[in-house]
């Protein structure tokens, strides 16, 4: 409970030229030499020399028009192959016009490069399109002709997001033009930093290392996202979609007019951190039309839990790597898509359904047959806003050409009808069962289909075990049983047990998948007020005082929404007074007062009749550090509601094992910092000023997951002057030789 797994950037810094210099040269030349990239690089190569190299007469044969236009092996481009150009591979006057582009000398300044090649792009296009050649733009085809007769400029990415994900990865200032244009820009940078390319073989891996990094830097999914199975390892154009198990999906995202817009303001505004209140007081200024704070309070729960574009840190929403994808794409819409058809259940949906009618769907029965897919959908209204955001971010559109106004797919709808899984509908799906509030239906084991699509809940108490807890299973299970019986859970334990860290794990463990948005997390303060936590007066956007409802309200309005488990995960709970931030919750967070005829009028009321009640189906886990002196024993009121779990040090044989696997520290380097630490821990739980409560937990002497740890010595000789030292001045403030003491035995001959 105490290490992460290896992180890829965060997408919010750029590499440098020597860290790219860096990955060339070691990264880069590993995955080069796999057989199937020296494969792909070879078949690359010779395309571009086939292109190169070919003559006139050669190349206006319609033979040599199919390999450029269908046996092209630089990329796959997914659903791009069904959009076929049969009338181009005749066309001499297309064909002249790509031969004289091939032999023709561009413009030696790369923007004007980008921007002529981003011309011509959108001029063959219009071409086939008034030739009539293919019902759709052959858009991937095109860029992976281009990739050949244009090598030095283009690179083997196909679709706009990834060039613009690369382009910022690499710091690249966008220039004019559309998405074709940033190619040229992204390989002179290239060029300038990694040097010139000597042969066609360098100036393709120049090209493949792009799609090298987008895999290794960019390309991550959402945490708790269902695992699928590579399309391919090689560049290909299908769109990237990180699909969240059908549990943990969003039910219903509300629609409001300009929604994209307000969204990309309210990224903007966090970039630097913003706290609740003030970026509630951003939204209403940006859309007026809410008319109600309580509306903004619902575009940061769309912005948040619903599309993962900024996370609450620290007490300020800051923006994630998803939220600084729309603020850099020229289309923001762009950037929406995959979180809207991966987080909000139903939206993968509207994709298939319109795929198999290319006729159309009328709004009403596709809303019609969206409610159908949730038992506790009682009016179209859900599938409706569903529609909206796909027409919003250009899935789908209205076509009236048969007389009758029909939703039909457009051209980026269709690409992301194809990247669904095979059997996307019979997997993703809400039975009348799971809709029910007893968390044992999302708790079951992982299984995984005939195409290694996982898509049953995906976390439970062995994934737990397996994140690096070192807690005994049996006792994990306990801890679950209480949560589920009594609603209410508190770990509590001396510092560095884990006990956050546990928390939100068991919390993911009673949703049964790692779900961000169906458990919030916050830390209590002195300072903390139920105005904060439930519900209070605060100045809106129009200078006036409006009722704003708190954290812990929103996640009671959620839970109501959605019969689905939800959990409120509440750091240091006894460093609040909880009388004053629970209020009347107090009572209603008793497990037999969570129905209706228990609720309870809110000490801020929004009508005479408003009446309260903490639904079944919402967990609360708060966590307790026994060991801070400032503060008082937790409110007895609190603790009879709460059931009660305690964490202590754990320097076992589960911690030894990790250590060894993930860190290959040595036999005797495991026994030295276990017994050193135990040592400590007797010195403390002796001490009558001190105790249990007060010895120090694994967690400060745990390495983090597969990263080998050379210096085992020099790392826990840090771990001590940089962590343990500080607190053990606190602990015996007023005896600096007992402190001295202490430390001298844990270094002493390290």
């Amino acid at each position: 409970m105490q290490s992460g797994p290896t992180q890829k950037n965060d997408m919010t810094t750029n590499l440098s030229n020597d860290q790219l210099r860096e990955i060339w040269q070691t990264g880069f030349e590993s995955y080069a030499a796999q057989q199937w990239a020296t494969e792909w690089r070879h078949r690359y190569t010779e395309q571009v020399r086939l292109v190169k190299g070919a003559s006139s007469d050669t190349w206006l044969t319609p033979d040599f028009q199919a390999k450029l236009w269908n046996d092209n092996p630089i990329a796959n481009i997914g659903s791009g192959n069904s959009v076929t150009v049969p009338g181009a591979l005749t066309d001499i006057e297309l064909a002249s016009e790509l031969l004289n582009e091939r032999d023709a000398v561009l413009p030696g300044d790369a923007e004007e490069r980008g921007e002529y090649l981003d011309a011509l792009y959108k001029r063959i296009l219009a071409w086939i399109a008034t030739k009539q050649y293919a019902k759709r733009r052959p858009k991937a085809r095109l860029i992976r002709l281009f990739a050949a007769i244009f090598p030095d400029d283009m690179v083997c990415l196909m679709n706009a997001r990834r060039i613009w994900q690369v382009q910022r990865l690499l710091g690249l200032r966008p220039i004019r033009g559309d998405f074709v244009a940033q190619h040229a820009v992204i390989r002179d940078h290239l060029r300038q930093v990694l040097g010139q390319p000597a042969t066609v073989e360098e100036s393709v891996d120049q090209s493949v290392l792009t799609w090298y990094l987008w895999q290794t830097y960019i390309d991550h999914p959402d945490e708790g996202a269902v695992e699928q199975p590579k399309v391919a390892r090689e560049a290909v154009d299908i769109p990237e979609i990180s699909f969240l198990p059908a549990e943990a999906q969003r039910r219903s995202l509300t629609c409001v007019s300009d929604n994209v817009s307000l969204l990309v303001a309210v990224v903007r505004e966090t970039e630097q951190g913003l706290s609740r209140d003030d970026l509630i007081s951003v939204i209403m200024q940006e859309a007026p039309q809410l008319q109600k704070s309580t509306s903004a309070v619902n575009v940061i729960s769309q912005a948040q839990g619903g599309l993962g574009l900024i996370t609450l840190t620290d007490g300020a929403y800051r923006p994630t790597t998803r939220g600084i994808d729309i603020l850099t794409a020229p289309d923001p819409a762009d950037a929406l898509r995959g979180p809207l058809i991966g987080r909000v259940f139903g939206m993968g949906h509207l994709l298939l359904w319109l795929s198999q009618r290319p006729d159309g769907i009328a709004h009403q029965e596709l809303a019609s047959r969206l409610q159908e897919l949730v038992p506790t959908w009682t009016t179209t209204q859900p599938g409706s806003y569903i529609i909206a955001w796909a027409r919003m971010v250009g899935l789908v559109r209205s076509d009236s050409s048969t007389g009758h106004v029909r939703l039909v797919l457009t051209e980026d709808g269709e690409d992301y009808a194809a990247a669904l899984p095979e059997d996307f509908e019979a997997r993703w799906q809400i039975h009348a069962k799971n809709a029910e509030t007893d968390a044992e239906t999302f708790s079951g084991p992982q299984v995984a289909g005939d195409n290694g699509l996982i898509v049953t809940p995906s976390y439970s108490i062995q994934a737990i075990v397996d994140d690096g807890c070192f807690v005994p299973e049996d006792e994990l299970k306990a801890m679950l049983g209480l949560l589920k019986r009594k609603h209410n859970l508190i770990l509590q334990g001396p510092p560095g047990t884990g006990k956050t860290w546990l928390a939100k794990r068991l919390g993911y463990a009673l949703l049964g998948a790692r779900s961000t948005s169906r458990l919030v997390s916050l830390q209590f303060q002195p300072s903390l007020s139920y105005e904060d936590f439930v519900r209070g007066w605060r100045p809106g956007a129009d200078g006036r005082l409006d009722l704003i409802d708190g954290v812990f309200l929103e996640a009671i309005n959620e839970a109501h929404a959605d019969p689905s488990p939800f959990v409120v995960v509440i750091e240091e709970i006894n460093r609040g007074n909880p009388a004053q931030v629970f209020g009347e919750m107090l009572t209603l967070l008793e497990h037999d007062k969570r129905r209706a005829d228990e609720a309870l009028r809110p000490a801020y009321a929004r009508s005479p009749d408003e009446r309260i009640y903490i639904p079944p189906n919402l967990y609360v886990i708060g966590t307790m550090n026994i060991a801070d002196r400032s503060l008082a024993l937790i409110d007895l009121a609190l603790r009879r509601r709460f059931a009660f779990a305690t964490l202590r040090p754990a320097l076992g044989s589960p911690w030894r094992d990790w250590c060894r696997t993930h860190a290959a520290f040595s036999e005797a380097a495991v026994t030295d910092i276990a017994e050193r630490m135990e040592r400590l821990n007797q010195r403390i739980a002796s001490d009558q000023s001190l105790g249990d409560q007060f010895c120090i937990g694994h967690s400060f002497v745990t390495p983090p997951r597969d990263k080998p740890i050379e210096e085992v010595g020099a790392w826990f000789g840090e771990i001590v002057k940089s962590e343990l030292e500080p607190l053990l001045r606190e602990y015996w403030y007023d005896n600096p030789p007992k402190v001295k003491e202490a430390i001298d035995e844990l270094v002493t001959n390290l």
